[in-house]
């Protein structure tokens, strides 16, 4: 089932919520009708499993996440696209990379967060495109890192820190994303939920 539709009828907080209250499962392609609006691509990809973001990407290649990682130079170019050609099927590349002592939990943490800050936070200043929504359509692994993040309700804001919570795939992992903010606006406050929307701007404060 295929769903599509323009941004100035339905915002992007409100797919998101429609996607975490019906816990749906797919690919949400967005797509900016000026390129200039959101810089060099006007195609972003963001994967969802049962109401949760997942992945996200500029491509369908599923070198996205590869290439992330070579961003960050923890690891060659070689080895990981060596290792990203032997992960099992069954697993996220994450998972993989973490099972074989080549990445750490905070590394995946900061990998996610990227993938969700590129790909997503500038979705939000978009003001023409439309978006499709495809249902149950397969998830790439190699764009996994194992870990996500609720589509509609993803922080809960602590006196001088964001603590972002995310969940693994059900490998052992504590992970706990933590981003900082230079806003002291929420200090003392008791702890609210937030948007997705607000998540994002947070984001970028760090």
């Amino acid at each position: 089932m295929s769903i599509t539709g323009s941004l100035s009828d339905f915002s992007l907080p409100e797919i998101f919520q429609f996607i975490e209250q019906g816990h749906k499962t797919g690919l949400l392609i967005v797509r900016s009708w000026a390129e200039s609006e959101i810089g060099k691509s006007h195609v972003h990809y963001i994967w969802v499993e049962q109401g949760n973001i997942v992945a996200a990407a500029n491509r369908l290649d599923q070198q996205g996440l590869v290439r992330l990682i070579e961003q960050h130079q923890w690891v060659s170019a070689r080895v990981i696209s060596k290792l990203a050609q032997l992960c099992p099927t069954e697993q996220s590349l994450g998972k993989h990379l973490f099972n074989q002592g080549v990445l750490q939990a905070e590394q995946l943490k900061e990998l996610f967060i990227a993938q969700v800050r590129q790909q997503v936070c500038s979705l939000f200043h978009l003001k023409e495109g439309d978006f499709q929504f495809e249902q149950n359509v397969p998830i790439p692994r190699l764009e996994l890192t194992g870990l996500s993040i609720s589509a509609g309700i993803p922080m809960l804001f602590t006196t001088s820190q964001d603590v972002l919570p995310l969940s693994t795939e059900g490998w052992n992992s504590t992970v706990a994303a933590k981003a900082l903010t230079r806003s002291s606006s929420y200090a003392g406050k008791t702890p609210e939920t937030h948007s997705l929307k607000t998540f994002l701007r947070m984001l970028t404060l760090g």
